[in-house]
């Protein structure tokens, strides 16, 4: 699989989830506007600059050395203003509570824009205090200044006023930080879980991974009715669910089916006739890695869809253990392949004729003790045989690949195997495994189909890619005038 990351996507994962990262990010800014008016304790901050003078005759000319040696002046009453001194005295005069160590982490100096105007300030949780603070540092630095400089003076520009509006947290800071933060973690989250998920996403192009073409990706049934490209109405993609309502209700092609899905089946239809003009054969086998793929729905529609052309087709359910075929088409009777295979009745009294125009069916049958063992007898080799001979195309629903092996008991015979597999749902280790079981019991292995795709899919006047031959569909023609006769044995 490929590691690198482009800005599709990047985007992809924005536009895919937006209203989670959306919703994330509004709670995450309502919960910093909380945080910010009512548990993050409040602080005031008070100001007052003073004007330090290098020379202490006010009629000498104020010169550029004068104003040089009030700048470093500045630097050094920073250091007076935040001397052990000073902050005792401080303390005392207000009686404060603080340490001298707590103190000077309230008060910073400054110079204001590089000049020799000095900024005093106190930081505190209540606002007349930090007023204080400043003032009683005012009163004392005169005195303090002559002191050590010996030279020079100080004069008060603005004193300190108690502030109204507390210095920190700021609601909109704290809330657009807060918006962001939680804007950026639902989709790192996300991206996450879909970098490092093993399922099939939309983006994956399995052509590319695993070497074999894509013959069509299946919109979602209930999604393609709900209007969405979720998995039903709303949007939702749950496995458990949607395997549930796949089981209960089988959805085959008729005339009220989603344009954008027959169009789907058509194309891999097309593309599907090209593959076995090279691999030779009109047996077609479907299987999937695991069940609840969409393996039975695909392979009956597919059915449905090779019939349309006016060709004699043959749906065979070969899944004894789990069958599906009887109950989708609504078939009647007991006869089946089991009870072909096993001596109980001809083909053809098992034979559905005409379930559909130009389309047989032949259900499972009674469910045996023994299916790998029937499945693979010469009896089922000289009945596909047979049926291979009298019918245009043979299609073969068989079982999930990774859970049973029956289907690779007709490797001989069928022309190859179309994977279903299941858009996030289908995991690429069982893809894998179901690859390396086919190549190891010599089958072919002819293309995949995705099912339940979720995103992607285009309108009837859209552009979609399909398969391995690159030709994009526009406005769907006609498949059946491109599409060769199959070779016959």
């Amino acid at each position: 699989m490929e590691d690198s990351i482009d800005i599709k996507q990047l985007f992809s994962v924005l536009k895919n989830h937006f209203l989670p990262i959306a919703a994330a990010a509004v709670i995450c800014g309502g919960i910093g506007f909380s945080a910010a008016e009512f548990l993050v304790p409040k602080k005031y901050e008070s100001s007052a600059m003073l004007y330090v003078e290098n020379s202490q005759n006010s009629n000498e000319t104020l010169n550029i050395n004068d104003i040089n040696a009030a700048q470093k002046l500045v630097n050094t009453c920073q250091i007076i203003f935040q001397s052990n001194k000073m902050l005792d005295s401080v303390i005392y005069e207000l009686d404060l509570p603080y340490t001298k160590e707590e103190l000077s982490d309230m008060i910073s100096v400054n110079s204001v824009n590089s000049t020799e105007v000095m900024r005093i300030t106190a930081s505190s949780e209540d606002a007349a205090l930090s007023a204080d603070i400043v003032n009683v540092l005012v009163e004392l630095a005169q005195e303090e200044f002559m002191r050590v400089i010996k030279s020079g003076s100080i004069e008060v520009v603005e004193y300190a006023e108690v502030s109204e509006k507390p210095s920190f947290p700021s609601p909109v800071i704290f809330t657009g930080a807060a918006f962001i933060l939680g804007a950026a973690a639902a989709y790192i989250a996300f991206f996450l879980k879909e970098a490092l998920s093993v399922t099939v996403t939309p983006r994956d192009d399995l052509n590319k991974i695993y070497n074999v073409p894509v013959f069509a990706e299946i919109m979602d049934f209930e999604a393609s009715h709900s209007g969405s490209y979720g998995y039903g109405g709303n949007g939702k993609s749950s496995r458990k669910s949607s395997s549930k309502r796949s089981t209960a209700k089988r959805y085959l092609l008729d005339d009220n089916t989603p344009f954008v899905i027959a169009e789907a089946y058509r194309a891999a239809r097309t593309n599907l006739i090209f593959s076995l003009a090279a691999a030779g054969g009109n047996i077609i086998g479907f299987t999937s890695a695991e069940p609840g793929e969409g393996k039975s729905t695909t392979c009956a529609n597919m059915a449905i869809a090779f019939a349309d052309m006016g060709k004699r087709v043959l749906l065979i359910d070969c899944d004894m253990r789990k069958p599906t075929v009887q109950t989708a088409f609504k078939l009647t009777g007991n006869n089946g392949l089991s009870s072909v295979l096993g001596g109980f009745c001809t083909l053809d009294d098992a034979v559905n004729k005409d379930v559909r125009s130009s389309l047989d069916v032949l259900a499972s049958g009674p469910i045996p003790p023994n299916p790998t063992e029937l499945l693979g007898s010469g009896i089922m080799q000289k009945l596909l045989e047979n049926v291979s001979a009298k019918y245009d195309y043979v299609l073969l629903d068989t079982p999930p690949i990774n859970v049973v092996t029956d289907s690779q008991l007709m490797n001989s015979i069928i022309g190859g195997h179309v994977f279903v597999v299941r858009e996030n749902a289908t995991s690429h280790p069982d893809i894998a495994e179901a690859l390396e079981k086919v190549s190891l019991a010599n089958g072919r292995k002819l293309g995949f189909i995705k099912s339940f795709c979720t995103g992607g899919m285009k309108s009837s006047y859209g552009k979609k890619k399909y398969g391995r031959y690159g030709k994009k569909y526009g406005y769907y023609q006609s498949y059946e005038q491109a599409e060769p006769a199959p070779n016959r044995k």
